[in-house]
């Protein structure tokens, strides 16, 4: 199972930063990222560690991950957002897609562990057209 607790973002709708992501699908890509300038500064949440107890060479694995498909949960207000295609959609409700949503929840809720679906508010999900 791999997901981690994320606490560089924050929900666009309660503020929280109480969140959580799970990879359903990642892929490697060669990073230009100056490693040294982005590395964590209290946790390491790629090993679940102290960010002091990584060398850099985990940090360089790290980077060239990418993220093309999860989800990300906020813990507080049970809110989810799709990261589709490598991009996180975090919008307000009032700019939410609806059939966005219900299309990634078609495609990949039963790739979403019990765990985290119980922290979603998951609405009824109509059959599709």
């Amino acid at each position: 199972m791999k997901y981690f607790v994320m606490d560089i973002l924050a929900c666009p709708v309660c503020k929280s930063d109480d969140l959580l992501l799970h990879v359903i699908e990642e892929v490697e890509e060669d990073s230009k990222l100056a490693v040294e300038k982005i590395k964590c500064k209290r946790k390491c949440y790629y090993k679940n560690k102290k960010a002091d107890e990584v060398p850099l060479e985990t940090c360089q694995e790290c980077v060239r991950k990418r993220i093309r498909t999860g989800v990300i949960v906020c813990r507080n207000c049970g809110r989810w957002y799709p990261i589709m295609e490598t991009i996180a959609v975090m919008l307000d409700d009032e700019y939410r897609n609806e059939k966005i949503y219900m299309k990634f929840l078609r495609e990949n809720l039963d790739k979403i562990p019990a765990e985290v679906k119980g922290l979603m508010k998951i609405p009824e999900i109509p059959p599709s057209i």
